[in-house]
């Protein structure tokens, strides 16, 4: 592969050229989209410039800002993994070896910067994408994801190889601790208004010794007899 601005030879999965130091435009080579042209009222949280919009042929089609300087690009929550499974085939194998050689080769040279999300402007934390992918996004909680440029094609990479496997194994485990945490709903309660026990059966117990309904009815009809006659 060859630098884009000079020429020079780059080596692997090179994203800065050693020679002219121009990072290169790597992750849109085999991905469909269009430059719709303007800029948004965006700031990019890596360089000054503004964040322009593109749009990916997916379906829908998918806009996301990104960075014609750095070529970072800032994804909504659910759009990077919507895209990834869009553009790989939708038969997934693990391939353990380059799984493992792709979370060597970019796990270890993230810049640690916290950057600020260009919506909120609060300070993202750093993820590594579904726990084992030894790539490092910036992620905001509320708004999305920041990538730099060069990191779409390692995820498209490792999401091909069988990441996408990991990743939802990743978010059932994830889905599974968070209703492990929840505390046990506490049973209803049932049974008579006197007792703190819980009967076996629906029951209404006698309160205060009063007499039974039986002997209510007898007196009641006594009374009756007694008023008409």
């Amino acid at each position: 592969m060859q630098c884009l601005n000079c020429g020079g030879a780059l080596q692997g999965a090179m994203t800065f050229c050693p020679y002219c130091g121009v990072r290169q435009d790597i992750d849109l080579r085999q991905i469909h989209y269009r430059d719709l042209g303007s800029e948004g009222a965006l700031p990019c949280p890596s360089c000054e410039n503004m964040l322009a919009l593109i749009e990916f042929d997916t379906t829908p089609p998918m806009r996301v800002e990104r960075c014609h300087g750095c070529c970072g690009m800032f994804f909504n929550p659910g759009e990077l993994q919507a895209l990834l499974d869009e553009k790989t085939n939708p038969l997934v194998w693990l391939d353990t070896v380059q799984i493992q050689q792709i979370a060597t080769d970019f796990g270890h040279n993230h810049e640690v910067v916290y950057r600020k999300c260009p919506m909120c402007e609060e300070r993202m934390s750093h993820v590594n994408f579904a726990g084992h992918s030894g790539v490092i996004l910036d992620r905001c909680g509320v708004d999305g994801l920041w990538i730099e440029g060069g990191e779409l094609r390692r995820l498209t990479e490792w999401w091909r190889a069988g990441g996408k496997l990991i990743f939802q194994q990743n978010e059932a485990d994830k889905t599974k601790k968070l209703f492990a945490d929840r505390p046990a709903p506490r049973d209803r309660m049932t049974g008579s208004i006197e007792s703190p026990d819980k009967p076996q059966d629906w029951t209404w117990t006698n309160p205060g010794g009063l007499p039974d309904v039986p002997v209510w009815l007898t007196a009641l009809g006594a009374l009756a007899s007694l008023i008409i006659d």
